[in-house]
């Protein structure tokens, strides 16, 4: 019997941000709000099943209007019963949270959003991601 298999492309239309800060979620956003002028409001865990391997609960803040949104994701798992290694995206592990933005061309360059990023006093370092580079880029389809 013959197998098929379903390939589907999607569009990556957003940026990626990757940040190392030692602070818990609902400061940093507080601290996103405070500098970025935007609402980050916490929103329901994004729950990822995968087949073979564990599950992950991502810790969720997100900002949306008519046509952008942006999203503060910590990358690593909050599920207690796994394991502590388990990342969103693994390949960027040294990340303790992901920004994502979609939307916001209009009113910011992406490396104007780098630089208010970096501008915020407990965020230890700020990196923008090419999205086609990441081995990973499935998991941020939600």
């Amino acid at each position: 019997m013959k197998k098929r298999k379903l390939e589907a492309e999607f569009d990556y239309d957003f940026s990626l941000f990757g940040l190392i800060s030692a602070l818990k979620e609902y400061k940093l956003a507080w601290l996103l709000n405070n500098h970025l002028d935007v609402q980050l409001d916490k929103s329901k865990d994004i729950k990822i099943d995968f087949l073979k391997s564990q599950n992950l609960v991502i810790s969720n803040y997100l900002y949306e209007t008519e046509h952008s949104s942006f999203r503060l994701l910590k990358n690593k798992s909050m599920d207690q019963f796994e394991d502590n290694s388990a990342f969103l995206l693994p390949e960027l592990n040294r990340f303790d949270y992901l920004v994502i933005v979609r939307g916001f061309e209009d009113t910011f360059t992406v490396q104007e959003i780098k630089n208010k990023l970096s501008a915020i006093p407990n965020i230890q370092y700020v990196q923008n991601f090419h999205i086609d580079t990441l081995k990973s880029k499935e998991n941020l389809i939600f």
